[in-house]
């Protein structure tokens, strides 16, 4: 798994509980997309987003979610920012 998009943005990560930082988060909308998408994963708790920051905080049950899938959900979402943040077209992820 490629995960060299994700590594760039995670400002914090601990079992639980991780932070990303993404320029395209600064976005309004793409900030609430973001949260409204993440919202519905099976297995996340609770996703803050602050587009003043540009940041996501995501709190998830680490038993429900695995490593190898919080990193292929992030790595979705990594590769989606860095296309809206260079004004290409994007397909929002889906899981």
């Amino acid at each position: 798994m490629n995960t060299l998009h994700l590594l760039r943005y995670v400002r914090s990560f601990v079992d639980g509980r991780v932070r990303i930082r993404h320029p395209a988060l600064r976005n309004g909308s793409v900030a609430a997309l973001a949260e409204t998408r993440l919202k519905a994963i099976a297995g996340v708790n609770a996703v803050e987003c602050n587009p003043v920051s540009g940041s996501v905080l995501i709190l998830y049950d680490s038993k429900a979610i695995p490593k190898e899938r919080l990193f292929a959900i992030g790595e979705a979402w990594a590769v989606y920012l860095d296309k809206v943040k260079d004004g290409k077209p994007a397909d929002v992820p889906e899981f």
